[in-house]
């Protein structure tokens, strides 16, 4: 049995078995983080050997695929040909009873929308923050003023140190905590519990994600009891 892939244009390889056509792969392109090509796989078959080499030397960048941690065919399949899972991400919709223990953080924290005269510097936090823990899976390519028009949320909350510098932020869209960011290890689960509280004053439930390669949005995570056996997985050929 030979498993054979063909270009047939430019962001898409048919694979065949033989003679038997098994289906395609799709590519594609995220300009945020352009430092890999991204796939999607539909196949009718995985055969137990796959040329992903062919590919990777094609396209001359590491291989991505993205997918739910329910998918265990095609993760076995990945993994049986070389993918290593680099990230899980979870995506928790929690209320105040999933707390593992009472919100009771005194922190003093700041509400802020775009107008305020801090937003800026809460963005540009958020900016090396983000690059940083993305760097080690899935780097930034998108340049400061990109980022920073597209990915911020324009509300939310931070805290000042004793110097009058922001140390942690939340950015905010009604009961989505979108990003939290962080340069204070020893403070940020009070801030965190004191925007929880926040939050909770308002609204009965609240959602985010949380990848296990940024350590803020992990202890938010770990304020809930929460099943992690479910997650959005990173897969990364290289």
């Amino acid at each position: 049995m030979t498993i054979t892939v063909y270009k047939i244009d430019h962001e898409t390889y048919q694979v065949r078995k033989d003679n038997e056509l098994l289906g395609t792969i799709k590519t594609y392109r995220n300009l945020y983080h352009d430092t890999c090509i991204y796939l999607k796989i539909k196949l009718k078959v995985y055969p137990a050997k796959f040329p992903f080499d062919a590919i990777l030397q094609q396209e001359s960048k590491p291989l991505e695929l993205l997918t739910d941690s329910k998918n265990k065919n095609l993760i076995e399949f990945l993994i049986h040909n070389g993918f290593q899972c680099k990230r899980h991400c979870f995506t928790p919709t929690v209320s105040k009873n999933y707390l593992k223990h009472s919100l009771t953080s005194d922190l003093t924290i700041q509400p802020f929308t775009q107008v305020d005269p801090k937003y800026l510097e809460c963005c540009d936090l958020l900016y090396r923050y983000y690059k940083k823990t993305h760097a080690t899976v899935a780097p930034l390519t998108a340049n400061y003023a990109t980022f920073i028009d597209e990915v911020p949320t324009k509300t939310g909350f931070y805290n000042l140190n004793q110097k009058n510098e922001i140390e942690n932020v939340v950015f905010t869209e009604n009961n989505e905590i979108a990003y939290i960011c962080s340069i204070n290890h020893k403070n940020c689960e009070a801030f965190i519990q004191a925007t929880l509280r926040k939050i909770f004053s308002k609204y009965n439930e609240i959602f985010f994600e949380a990848d296990d390669t940024d350590w803020a949005a992990t202890l938010l995570l770990d304020q809930f009891n929460f099943n992690k056996n479910e997650s959005f997985n990173t897969y990364i050929y290289d």
